[in-house]
């Protein structure tokens, strides 16, 4: 069992169908005015508009978009606190919170708190959007839109390979812990240290012997360094372009707003 199967809703949400031209767009134009702006109110807006668009239109909840972005949550935390505390001088008149550690003095400042925050919000919105894109399409969709796009084949080829090894890891990892859990590995605070030690060192090799076999298996299908697969090409759609596009205005204007505000 697959402990992240982005591969079933991306095969089974309601708009599996629609082109996927259309889908990179839209992923495309919310991460980039997340860049842009940096700024929480967009980053709010975009996240409600995924989300809503996840919900009504694909068919995916609320909670399933919590479950695949609580992962990268806790990667983005981890680093924005390091953006967040500093090194003060002495005596910094400005500083939030201040803890004395050794000869230095660390804290928060209203600047470095303000550069966090905006570096919290571009990287939400922006993985919000990604998700988006992961929950909705499958990886060949992309891979073949990107070829129509004479993006080279070597790039989309490793993109479908790191997808599909990413999963055969995460999949080796969930099939051994549960393995464990079943002879009481984790019942004691020792045997999990032990446990997850030994996951640890054999995950590597498990998952390497897994690929090798699904690598021998293409090879004897007449892998020869390009995968091909047959997809139904839907065709752009001018409503959705225009849903698109009011989307995106509604984010540009929000964006402009709160920086001609002053806001962060």
């Amino acid at each position: 069992m697959n402990p992240f199967p982005i591969d079933a809703y991306a095969y089974s949400n309601r708009l599996r169908f629609i082109h996927p031209g259309e889908k990179i767009l839209f992923a495309a134009l919310t991460i980039a005015l997340c860049l842009t702006f940096r700024s929480p109110v967009v980053s709010a807006g975009a996240l409600l508009v995924v989300a809503g668009a996840l919900w009504r239109l694909a068919g995916i909840g609320p909670g399933v978009f919590w479950y695949f972005v609580r992962v990268p949550l806790g990667f983005i935390i981890a680093g924005v606190l390091t953006v967040a505390v500093v090194t003060l001088p002495p005596g910094a008149p400005n500083a939030l919170v201040s803890v004395p550690l050794g000869a230095l003095r660390v804290g928060i400042t209203s600047g470095s708190l303000a550069q966090a925050v905006r570096i919290l919000s571009a990287s939400l919105g922006s993985v919000g959007a990604t998700l988006f894109l992961a929950l909705t399409t499958p990886m060949t969709d992309i891979t073949d839109q990107l070829r129509r796009w004479h993006v080279p084949v070597l790039f989309t080829e490793l993109m479908v390979l790191v997808y599909r090894f990413t999963f055969v890891l995460l999949e080796t990892a969930h099939t051994m812990h549960l393995a464990q859990e079943a002879r009481l590995g984790y019942s004691t605070m020792r045997r999990s240290l032990r446990s997850m030690s030994m996951l640890i060192s054999n995950l590597y090799l498990r998952a390497n012997a897994r690929a090798a076999a699904l690598f021998t298996g293409l090879s004897a299908r007449g892998y020869d360094g390009e995968l091909r697969v047959l997809l139904e090409r839907p065709s752009w759609a001018w409503s959705h372009l225009v849903a698109i596009g009011a989307a995106e205005l509604l984010l540009l204007v929000a964006g402009v707003a709160a920086r001609a505000g002053g806001w962060l």
